[in-house]
C-alpha cells in the first residue's frame, strides 16, 4: 500500500464528493493501491476491501477509531475507542467459489463485491436488496438429489443460513458492535459501516486543510502545493502565528 500525500487525498476527495458511498471506496483505494487496475479493486470481497481501507485510515489518521453513538433507547451518546487492529481480521478471504449447506439444498456461492453493491437498486426495500444481492452471488442450488433448483425454491430461513456462512468465511463484511448504555442499560447491536466512517473522516480532514490553505495563502501569499507540502507541525505553528 502506499500512503497517498495530501495533495493526491484531496484530489481523490473532490473527484468522489458526488459518487456513491461505494465508489468512494473505491476511489480511496485506487490512490492507496495504484498497482492494482479499478476492476480489480472493485472484485474484492467487501471484507477485504474494507480490511484495506482501515489499513488506510491507520496510516493517515492513526490506530485509533473515535467512536460515538447515540442510544437508541434514551439517546445518551457513547463514546469509545476501537483500535484497528482489534477490529481488523488477519483472514482475507479468497475470490473463489464457496460450498454451503442449507435445509437440504447444496448451495454453491461467491463472496458480495464491490460489482454487485454498485448493481443493487437504490433505496430498495432491505428484503429485496437482499434477495437481489443473493441472486447475483449463488451460482448453483440443488436438492437433495442433485436436482437443479433456483433460488425461489429455497425454503424459509435458508438465505438467512447461506447469509450466515458469508459471515463466516468473510466476516469483516459485516461488522457490529455490542453495545450496553450506561444510563438505562438497554442493549443492542450496532453496525459498523467501514466505507463510511471512513468517508466522514476524510471529509473532515478535507475541509480542515482546505481551511488551513485558505489562512495561510491569505497571510503569507502561499500557493495550495506550498501548504500542502509542510508538514502537520509546520503547518499548525505557521497557523498559531497567524492567529497572534
Amino acid at each position: 500500500m502506499r500512503v497517498p500525500s495530501a495533495a493526491q487525498l484531496l484530489d481523490a476527495w473532490e473527484h468522489a464528493l458526488s459518487e456513491s458511498p461505494t465508489r468512494r471506496a473505491l476511489s480511496l483505494l485506487s490512490v492507496a493501491y495504484p498497482e492494482m487496475r479499478a476492476d480489480q479493486i472493485a472484485a474484492l470481497p467487501i471484507g477485504h476491501r474494507d480490511a484495506r481501507l482501515l489499513q488506510l485510515r491507520k496510516c493517515l489518521f492513526g490506530p485509533q477509531l473515535p467512536m460515538v453513538v447515540p442510544c437508541p433507547k434514551c439517546g445518551q451518546l457513547l463514546e469509545s475507542h476501537v483500535r484497528v487492529d482489534d477490529l481488523a481480521s488477519d483472514h482475507v478471504p479468497s475470490q473463489e467459489d464457496y460450498v454451503g449447506a442449507s435445509r437440504g439444498f447444496r448451495v454453491t456461492f461467491r463472496l458480495p463485491t464491490s460489482v454487485d453493491l454498485m448493481a443493487l437498486p437504490p433505496g430498495g426495500e432491505a428484503m429485496e436488496v437482499r434477495e437481489l444481492l443473493m441472486r447475483r452471488c449463488l451460482l448453483d442450488v440443488r436438492d437433495a438429489y442433485g436436482a437443479e433448483k433456483t433460488i425461489s425454491d429455497l425454503p424459509d430461513g435458508a438465505i438467512a443460513d447461506i447469509v450466515r456462512q458469508m459471515e463466516r468465511v468473510d466476516p469483516m463484511a459485516d461488522v457490529e458492535f455490542a453495545l450496553e448504555c450506561p444510563s438505562c442499560a438497554h442493549r443492542w447491536r450496532e453496525m459498523f459501516d467501514v466505507a463510511s466512517f471512513v468517508w466522514r473522516e476524510l471529509h473532515a480532514w478535507a475541509q480542515r486543510t482546505l481551511r488551513d490553505v485558505h489562512t495561510l495563502a491569505r497571510v503569507y501569499g502561499w500557493r495550495e502545493p506550498d501548504v500542502l507540502s509542510l508538514s502537520p507541525t509546520r503547518r499548525e505553528i505557521y497557523l498559531e502565528l497567524c492567529r497572534q
